[in-house]
């Protein structure tokens, strides 16, 4: 047997179990050999060993399923896989009539010609493997098309915050936090999606185009100017958070552990900053139910639903046929403001990965009032994130 051809199955459906013995007999030392009685049992073999079947060679007349019928539902299950009908003579206008319907590689008659039958199934493994190697070719071509359109989605998300306020700064510890938000949820999904093969260039030019017009829209000068706030005075964290998070009332705290160091400026001012963050928080995890939140050394501790924030921040990262929703939007506009305010963040992804651990913290001995300007900060953060270039760079 062709050790190249190992891994690639010939499943061979007849309801004759001599027949079925003589093809092993013929072909057992050549090719990777499943069989099947009938069509019901074919389907459970193909079904058990779908990734590794290259070929179904079926007869024609069997009970309960006829071998059209049964290949007729493999195509449904995995149209790469390469389908034979063997049939007898008497049969061939079923045959024909199965080729031109069904898409059928080929058709043999009964009785066989050994040779035949032989190159046919070698064929139909040659052209089975060279189908998947013009699928991967195309799924790595689309995943450069999609890591291309992603990136220019980051880009143009902290472009246009920057255009919108040209004083935003620390605008790559909010880059950094949001593309780690979305990755970590996107990175459990057991079937990656992307980008659909059948997308031309103008619907993906439409999609984003549409994400621009909606980050536009949706990056308010509201949204992401805030006040200056004195580095030079203290608040406790509690002082600051807890009314907000009552009055919101999707909150819930947890622990008992208490910050030793306090939130810079008055709690009055503090509060304008932190409360549209939590509110963009409570609108995307509106479907989580109840929020924990604890105290941790310098701030506070989020545990988010990873999998909502993959949903939620999924435009960031490929070119979704929907625009970015306006509580996605918000979100990202609360992570660049309080960024700007001095804002460190950190992302835990937990064992399980399905929550992650957000913490918010402010250092009132490192960060203090930005001197460079919103566009040096951007380049600053492009230039010099390694979160970004990994998920990102050519």
């Amino acid at each position: 047997m062709d050790n190249s051809n190992q891994e690639k199955i010939v499943l061979f459906v007849d309801d004759e179990e001599k027949t079925r013995k003589y093809f092993c007999r013929l072909f057992g030392d050549k090719f990777n050999i499943l069989v099947a009685n009938d069509g019901m049992q074919g389907l459970e073999v193909f079904n058990e060993n779908i990734d590794n079947i290259a070929v179904v060679v079926t007869d024609q007349r069997m009970p309960n399923m006829t071998g059209s019928q049964l290949l007729e539902k493999v195509s449904d299950l995995k149209p790469s896989c390469i389908r034979i009908l063997s049939t007898a003579y008497a049969d061939i206008d079923t045959a024909i009539e199965a080729v031109n319907k069904g898409g059928l590689y080929q058709y043999i008659t009964k009785p066989w010609e050994i040779n035949d039958l032989e190159a046919a199934i070698v064929r139909a493994i040659d052209l089975y493997s060279i189908q998947q190697e013009r699928d991967a070719l195309l799924r790595q071509k689309l995943s450069s098309v999609e890591m291309l359109a992603s990136s220019d989605r980051v880009l143009s998300i902290a472009t246009m915050a920057v255009f919108r306020h040209e004083e935003l700064s620390h605008v790559g510890e909010a880059l950094r936090a949001l593309v780690e938000l979305a990755e970590i949820g996107a990175k459990d999904d057991v079937k990656e999606v992307g980008i659909d093969p059948s997308i031309n260039w103008r619907e993906l030019y439409r999609r984003h185009l549409l994400f621009l017009r909606t980050i536009r829209e949706g990056l308010t000068d509201e949204r992401l100017c805030g006040q200056s706030l004195d580095y030079g005075q203290s608040v406790p964290v509690a002082d600051v958070v807890s009314p907000i998070t009552e009055e919101l009332g999707c909150f819930q705290w947890i622990g008992e552990e208490k910050s030793e160091t306090g939130w810079p400026g008055s709690v009055e001012s503090m509060q304008a900053e932190v409360r549209p963050f939590l509110k963009a928080i409570t609108s995307v995890m509106r479907d989580a139910g109840v929020i924990l939140i604890s105290q941790t050394q310098g701030g506070v501790e989020f545990s988010l639903s990873s999998r909502l924030l993959a949903k939620n921040l999924e435009p960031l990262r490929t070119a979704t046929k929907d625009a970015p929703s306006d509580a996605s939007i918000a979100l990202c506009a609360a992570f660049f403001r309080m960024a700007h305010a001095g804002a460190m963040f950190e992302v835990v992804p937990e064992a399980n990965r399905e929550m992650i651990r957000l913490r918010v913290l402010f250092d009132l001995t490192k960060r203090v009032e930005a001197t460079e300007s919103g566009w040096d900060s951007l380049v600053v953060a492009l230039t010099g994130n390694d979160i970004f270039w990994s998920r990102y760079g050519a």
